[in-house]
């Protein structure tokens, strides 16, 4: 059963009326994925819900709607200002035919561990409004997560992604065997602000989430190589598969956070 939400209210309705069906929007990764899956009970289908596509400032942060698309995050003179990190990502997301559909909540909800955007919104301390009939709840985005593939949504919408403005230096890098239309083979996005570094990285765990060891130790200042792998043997636990090793993904996350600190010194 296919069925279209006209707005968010109906949406809600829907979810709560039908919990078990998919919830679709660009369906770029989804429509794929669905080839090699059973078949789903139904779709929900919210790519008409227009009120959730926006990006707004407000209250020294940046607010971005869940069907925002990629195109619309890389064309935004506000995102380009405050988080050229985000838009180092999104310049890397695929083709121009896919970012033209696909959506920062789609990119979120489908829990990939190599999600291209959701790495540097953890990096930048992103949280995530869900809403449902029951109302709304904000939660940290790295808490959205439970597994591979794995979301803590509960009949629940992606509304919006809000992420603090602050001045800080950034570093993104993805690898892959092309530049473009690639799945990361390891990315990583680092921030240092006033109160420190924060890292995230891509294809290096099941889910996305923060590297809080390697965190704790850059901004304990006494570091040195050896305590830098040690920490991150700790933060990531790459699966080796046909596209990399996880000897590989070690090293180059290892190489990746020794470049961001040599340029961050070099500033």
């Amino acid at each position: 059963m296919y069925l279209r939400a006209k707005d968010l209210d109906d949406a809600m309705q829907l979810i709560t009326e039908h919990p078990d069906f998919l919830l679709i929007c660009g369906s770029t990764d989804v429509a794929v994925q669905l080839k090699n899956q059973k078949p789903v009970n139904g779709i929900i289908d919210i790519s008409a819900l227009n009120e959730l596509q926006y990006i707004k400032i407000a209250s020294n942060t940046m607010v971005i709607g869940a069907l925002t698309t990629i195109t619309d995050i890389l064309e935004s003179t506000e995102v380009q200002t405050h988080l050229p990190l985000l838009i180092a990502a999104a310049e890397v997301f695929a083709s121009h035919q896919i970012r033209n559909l696909a959506t920062l909540g789609g990119n979120i909800a489908n829990a990939s561990p190599a999600a291209d955007l959701v790495t540097p919104l953890l990096a930048l301390d992103a949280t995530v409004t869900l809403g449902s009939q029951e109302g709304e709840r904000v939660i940290d985005l790295e808490d959205l997560f439970c597994g591979y593939k794995c979301t803590k949504l509960d009949h629940e919408i992606i509304l919006g992604i809000t992420i603090p403005l602050q001045k800080h230096l950034w570093y993104y890098r993805k690898t892959g065997v092309r530049e473009r239309l690639n799945i990361a083979k390891v990315s990583l996005s680092m921030i240092k602000n006033s109160k420190g570094y924060c890292i995230s990285g891509a294809s290096l765990n099941p889910y996305a989430l923060r590297f809080r060891h390697v965190e704790n130790l850059l901004n304990s200042s006494d570091f040195n190589d050896e305590k830098i792998k040690e920490a991150l043997e700790l933060d990531i636990s790459p699966s080796g598969s046909l596209r990399s090793t996880k000897v590989y993904r070690m090293r180059v996350a290892f190489n990746m956070i020794k470049e961001a600190l040599s340029g961050f010194t070099a500033l």
